[in-house]
């Protein structure tokens, strides 16, 4: 299942089909974009690689806007209650610490 991007991917109708099959989710992976959308990644219990979740009929990625919809969909619609990852594509914003800003009495 290549998407038009080259990337592995499954639609996400097929990935709720293929669960409800008896197939299982090994890992799952938010990726924030830069458009501080989440795309999302899964790994299968019987298959090699890691897929990105499309839409229904397309080819192009199912993403959400909020991380508490994108947990609820993982949790609720796919039955997965392992450790998910969650990481960005967006940059750094220069001049502000990485873990926090920094107080007035922090130095």
């Amino acid at each position: 299942m290549q998407s038009s991007t080259g990337d592995a991917a499954i639609r996400i109708r097929n990935l709720s089909v293929y669960l409800r099959n008896g197939g299982a989710l090994k890992e799952v992976r938010l990726l924030e974009g830069e458009d501080r959308r989440y795309t999302m990644w899964v790994r299968l219990a019987n298959r090699g690689g890691e897929f990105r979740v499309n839409l229904f009929r397309s080819d192009q990625p199912k993403t959400y806007k909020d991380l508490d919809l994108a947990m609820a969909t993982i949790r609720d619609d796919f039955g997965f209650f392992g450790a998910v990852s969650v990481a960005t594509d967006r940059p750094a914003v220069a001049g502000r610490a990485q873990a926090g800003t920094l107080g007035d009495d922090e130095g």
